[in-house]
């Protein structure tokens, strides 16, 4: 389960960012995470949850924002959102290109 280790990660980005401005608390920690990023949400706020216990982060909350899936075709230019693995273009047939959906950042760290 990777979702561990990027809940580590994640945890140790706020307490590293609380500490650089001498901040006691860390009361939210804002994450975009791309549709395609491959990680499980539950997963990953769960595995936060329980390794935030004991730190500066005990009271934090991870506020995830989701970034869908979008590309664009290489042939006609097109913007789609995608639903599915499909990334051939409905209206030309070119092949689309992400442009969306893959993030997986740490936007923001709220702390006292």
């Amino acid at each position: 389960m990777h979702e561990a280790t990027l809940a580590e990660n994640i945890l140790n980005i706020a307490i590293a960012a609380a500490q650089e401005n001498h901040a006691a608390k860390v009361y939210k920690v804002g994450l975009t995470l791309g549709e395609l990023a491959g990680v499980e949400v539950e997963a990953l706020t769960m595995s936060f949850d329980v390794l935030k216990k004991d730190t500066s982060a005990q009271d934090a909350q991870l506020v995830i924002k989701r970034v869908p899936c979008r590309a664009a075709c290489n042939k006609c230019g097109k913007l789609f959102e995608l639903e599915r693995y499909n990334f051939f273009c409905p209206e030309c047939d070119g092949i689309l290109i992400l442009q969306t959906g893959r993030e997986l950042l740490v936007d923001y760290v709220d702390c006292e």
